[in-house]
């Protein structure tokens, strides 16, 4: 933190009573630390709007495994994806529900489009799509090393 700008900000006490409180519920050591973190949010937010921004994120699904053939018609989509989706994760829930975690990468308005496929499958319960960050890589492949 040695290249840092120092700056003012005026805030009304409800305010910052309520953005006390936020930073004391999610473990911020500083004011300035939370106030770094939703500057960096507003910014990737921005970049969220671009439907040609390459990013990385989630597609989260969880569907009921008993409807149809489900399991089969997620798994043609994902293979259909494959440049897109770099890893997967299947947990059951319970008895009839399972849930799916893809690791996505692609041009934002692909990702939107292959969530909202998967989203509409007869049998998917819920179904969201969290970008994670926008990136200038082009990540074809997750495994790489990390030196210390």
């Amino acid at each position: 933190m040695d290249n840092v700008t120092r700056i003012g900000v005026s805030i009304e006490p409800e305010l910052l009573d309520e953005f006390d409180e936020l930073i004391i519920r999610k473990g911020y050591s500083s004011r300035s630390e939370a106030l770094r973190d939703l500057v960096r949010d507003s910014l990737a937010e921005q970049d969220w709007k671009n439907p040609e921004q390459y990013m990385v994120g989630t597609i989260t699904i969880i569907y009921d495994h008993n409807t149809g053939n489900i399991s089969e018609r997620l798994m043609q989509l994902q293979h259909e994806s494959n440049n897109h989706i770099s890893t997967s994760i299947h947990v059951h829930l319970d008895h009839d529900r399972c849930m799916e975690i893809l690791l996505v990468s692609g041009a934002l308005r692909e990702l939107k489009e292959l969530a909202d496929q998967i989203s509409s499958v007869r049998g998917v319960l819920r179904g969201r799509l969290t970008m994670a960050s926008p990136t200038t890589a082009h990540i074809h492949h997750v495994g790489h090393r990390h030196t210390v």
